[in-house]
């Protein structure tokens, strides 16, 4: 399972606040579900299981429905660890 953290000068922000533009750059770039999720760290609210791992992961999250925590209040992976 993927360890929750904070971003850090490696982490340019979190996966949902990455634009389409963004994420159809990292798909040129070839950069895997797992090489995203290390750059890019699931919401810190979000306690889904390694939810960055594409079709295995959290659907909304990877879909790009999750703009902010609000969205994932309903779910039973979240932590109601506000961070953003």
């Amino acid at each position: 399972m993927t360890e929750i953290k904070e971003p850090t000068q490696e982490h340019v922000k979190y996966f949902h606040k990455l634009t389409r533009k963004e994420f159809k750059k990292l798909c040129k770039e070839k950069l895997t579900w797992e090489d995203c999720a290390k750059r890019y760290p699931q919401p810190v609210w979000c306690h889904y299981p390694d939810a960055l791992r594409g079709v295995m992961g959290c659907w909304s999250l990877v879909g790009f429905m999750v703009t902010d925590e609000d969205y994932c209040k309903n779910c039973d992976c979240y932590s109601g660890q506000s961070g953003r």
